[in-house]
């Protein structure tokens, strides 16, 4: 992934954390309340989250159990699932479709 992450502009957006709030939970497919920051997907310094693009949605249930585990990397292996592609794909297809 490092190659397209490189390639993707910090952005803040609530628009696009609106949008992914309109997706299911990634974990539970429940209905989702949380934009998730994916902590491992990319640079962040001290109180900075990393960039809008790198969101997933979560319900507030699901958000405390990824932030409870610490090693959200492994967190996601373990789960099975591969949050920051769902990530990329999401923010790719939104920016194909929006102006901002």
């Amino acid at each position: 992934y490092a190659g397209l992450i490189s390639k993707l502009k910090y952005i803040r957006s609530r628009k696009y954390l609106a949008h992914v709030r309109g997706y299911d939970c990634l974990l539970c497919r429940g209905p989702s309340s949380d934009a998730h920051h994916l902590r491992h997907a990319g640079p962040r310094g001290v109180g900075m989250k990393v960039c809008d693009s790198k969101t997933i949605p979560l319900c507030r249930l699901c958000h405390g159990r990824v932030h409870q585990h610490g090693d959200e990397e492994k967190f996601w292996i373990i789960e099975g699932i591969d949050a920051l592609q769902w990530a990329i794909d999401s923010y790719s297809q939104w920016v194909g479709n929006n102006d901002s």
